[in-house]
C-alpha cells in the first residue's frame, strides 16, 4: 500500500556471522537458533548467516580453526571464557567487547508469569535445595566446589538433591544426597526454591549460566564466583557466599532457608529474570555489540 509501513521482509538486515573455537560456524548458528531464537535465524534487524556475505562477524572468544581469511575490520570478539582459558588465543580482530557474553542454557519453555517474560505456565515449587555439578576437578574452582559440596552433603540430611554427570571418578560414591545424572538441567531447577552454584573461575565481570539459569527458574541462588556480580545482577535476588569458608557459608544457607528467604526475595528474583530475558538476553547483547552501543555500561545496574 502506498505510504504504508514497509513489511518486515523489506527491512534491511545486518548480516551477522558467528564463529567460535568449540564448533564450526554452521553448527554454532544451529545451536544459537535452537536455544535462543526458536529455530529462526533473525533477531530484530540481525540476520545470522554462515557465508561471506556478513556485514559483521561476532567471534565467541576465538574463531573456529576452519574459519580463515575473514575480514578483521568487520570482527568483534565477545569473550565467553575467563582469562586463564586455553581457548583464549590471539587472533585478528577489529575490537574486543569489555563485557563478557554469558550463554545460559534456557529451557524450551520459560515457565512463570507473563509479566516477567514467562509463558504463563505456573512454576510448582515442591522441593527445597538442589546442586548440579560434575566431578571434574582439574581447575581450582572445580576442586573448591567439590570440597564444599562434600562438606554440605555431610551437614544436611533432608531436602538436598545433588545432581551431576560422573566422568568415571569416585567422588559421587561418597555423596549421600547424590541423585544421579540429569539430561535437562532445568529438571534440577524448576521444582526447587533454592539452588547452589559456583563458577569455575573467579573474575571481575565474568559470570555464566551458573547464576542465570537458577534465576530464570526462580530459585534463590547461593552463589560464589564473579567478584563484582552485584554490578550486573541485583544483590537482593541471590545470596553471595564464599565456598572457601565452608562453615560460614553453610550457616548462611541454613539461616536463609530457615528464614524463608525465598519468599522474601521472589519479587527481586522475578525482576532480574525479566532483565536477563530482555536487556541481558544473549541475542540482545550481540545486537548491542553489532550496533556499537556501550555494552558494558548498559549491562551494569
Amino acid at each position: 500500500m502506498a505510504g504504508g509501513k514497509p513489511g518486515l521482509n523489506k527491512i534491511k538486515c545486518m548480516k551477522i556471522r558467528l564463529t567460535t573455537f568449540a564448533r564450526n560456524d554452521e553448527s554454532l548458528r544451529t545451536l544459537i537458533s535452537g536455544r535462543y531464537l526458536s529455530g529462526n535465524f533473525r533477531w530484530k534487524d540481525l540476520e545470522f548467516v554462515t557465508d561471506n556475505s556478513y556485514d559483521k562477524m561476532i567471534i565467541f572468544t576465538s574463531p573456529h580453526k576452519n574459519t580463515v581469511d575473514y575480514d578483521p575490520v568487520k570482527c568483534i570478539t565477545m569473550l565467553t571464557e575467563p582469562p586463564a582459558s586455553p581457548n583464549r588465543v590471539t587472533h585478528s580482530i577489529g575490537r574486543t567487547e569489555k563485557m563478557y557474553l554469558p550463554l545460559p542454557w534456557f529451557p524450551k519453555e520459560i515457565l512463570g508469569r507473563t509479566d516477567f517474560e514467562g509463558s504463563g505456565s505456573p512454576i510448582r515449587k515442591n522441593k527445597l535445595l538442589s546442586i548440579i555439578t560434575s566431578d571434574l576437578n582439574y581447575l581450582s574452582g572445580h576442586q573448591a566446589r567439590l570440597e564444599f559440596v562434600y562438606y554440605l552433603d555431610k551437614m544436611i540430611d533432608e531436602g538436598l538433591d545433588i545432581w551431576g554427570k560422573s566422568h568415571g571418578k569416585i567422588y559421587f560414591s561418597n555423596i549421600d544426597n547424590y541423585r544421579g545424572g540429569i539430561i535437562d538441567k532445568y529438571e534440577g531447577l524448576w521444582p526447587y526454591k533454592y539452588h547452589l552454584a559456583c563458577e569455575n573461575s573467579f573474575e571481575y565481570g565474568y559470570f555464566t549460566e551458573k547464576i542465570i539459569d537458577p534465576i530464570i527458574a526462580e530459585n534463590l541462588c547461593f552463589y560464589d564466583g564473579c567478584m563484582d556480580i552485584e554490578s550486573f545482577i541485583d544483590e537482593r535476588s541471590f545470596v553471595k557466599i564464599n565456598i572457601r569458608r565452608p562453615q560460614e557459608s553453610i550457616d548462611t544457607i541454613i539461616r536463609s532457608i530457615s528464614d524463608n528467604l525465598w519468599s522474601k526475595s521472589i519479587r527481586y528474583i522475578r525482576a532480574q529474570k525479566k532483565r536477563l530475558l530482555t536487556t541481558l538476553h544473549p541475542m540482545n547483547l550481540i545486537w548491542l555489540a553489532a550496533h556499537e552501543k556501550d555494552l558494558l555500561n548498559i549491562c551494569k545496574l
